[in-house]
């Protein structure tokens, strides 16, 4: 399959997309809960995502390039470029994996919560689920956008077992 040296705009919109509707969606509920609770949120979002800035977009090859997220060209703005030797020894599991689906978390509860003690209406369950959904696209995304076309997968990612689609035996 062919690979990028730049993703395509749109693969980049898509996911950026998908993932700015689950952050507005968690930004509506938890305001609806308690407003300081955005304030939480936005921190831990900032912290997720200057995780990944640091620990792996600085050393991937798609540092200052635009990578499937774009990530790659907003890192160069906030991290100096690691040691692409470093992203090839690194390994991802569930534990490591966990912080990223806090966001989803917080939606789903949040949304259930307000479901409980705020009343049941369509909107709010429609919303609740959109976590859920918002898993499912991801896989896609990273396993039929992403990772397939990735030139980093060729060289090796952490990630790539996670969302690559898996050959059949």
């Amino acid at each position: 399959m062919k690979t990028y040296e730049c993703y395509p705009w749109w693969s980049v919109l898509i996911d950026n997309l998908i993932t700015l509707s689950l952050y507005a969606v968690g930004f509506y509920f938890l305001y609806l809960i308690w407003p300081w609770l955005t304030a939480v949120f936005f921190i831990y979002l900032i912290y997720i995502e200057w995780s990944l800035y640091r620990e792996g977009c600085r050393h991937c090859y798609y540092y200052g390039k635009v990578c499937h997220s774009g990530r790659g060209v907003a890192a160069k703005l906030f991290c100096k470029k690691g040691d692409p030797k470093v992203f090839l020894t690194k390994t991802v599991n569930l534990i490591e994996f966990l912080p990223q689906l806090v966001p989803n978390l917080a939606v789903l509860l949040a949304g259930i919560y307000l479901m409980i003690f705020r009343g049941f209406s369509v909107i709010t369950l429609l919303l609740t689920v959109w976590p859920v959904a918002v898993y499912m696209l991801n896989q896609v995304t990273f396993g039929v956008l992403g990772c397939p076309h990735c030139k980093q997968a060729e060289l090796g990612c952490p990630v790539y077992e996670m969302f690559a689609p898996k050959e059949k035996k």
